[in-house]
């Protein structure tokens, strides 16, 4: 007799954690933007946004550039230390690695593939201690 009971109270309660769940208020409506109009909503300037942060002897670097995608594979950016061209950097996140102590100015310019500037460039300096 007790094992029925017990089975119908876990049956009665189950079955009243079957009511109705809420609905996310979410606007179901989606809305496709083509590029031209996602570009237009942005805004067509392009913009170098950069972050970066020193490891030991390492500076990590993260570029924002709205409006430009490396994928499309319209440029790389030109990175030099100490006025020393490193290799074409073709990604928006990169390190440099192995720096020797002391202060060292870091320029950042985005190019087109034809080695022409998008005047967008960004400096500044970090110390390895």
């Amino acid at each position: 007799m007790r094992v029925i009971l017990c089975l119908l109270a876990c049956i009665f309660s189950l079955v009243g954690c079957q009511n109705d769940k809420p609905k996310p208020e979410t606007n179901k409506e989606m809305v496709s933007f083509s590029g031209q109009a996602a570009m237009e909503t942005i805004g067509t300037e392009k913009q170098l946004v950069v972050h970066q942060h020193v490891r030991g002897a390492n500076v990590y670097v993260e570029c924002i550039i709205n409006g430009f995608s490396f994928n499309d594979g319209n440029g790389f950016l030109e990175v030099k230390v100490d006025g020393k061209a490193i290799n074409p950097i073709k990604q928006a996140a990169f390190v440099i690695k192995a720096l020797p102590k002391g202060s060292h100015q870091i320029t950042i310019e985005l190019m087109k593939n034809e080695q022409e500037s998008y005047d967008l460039k960004e400096s500044f300096t970090i110390k390895i201690v």
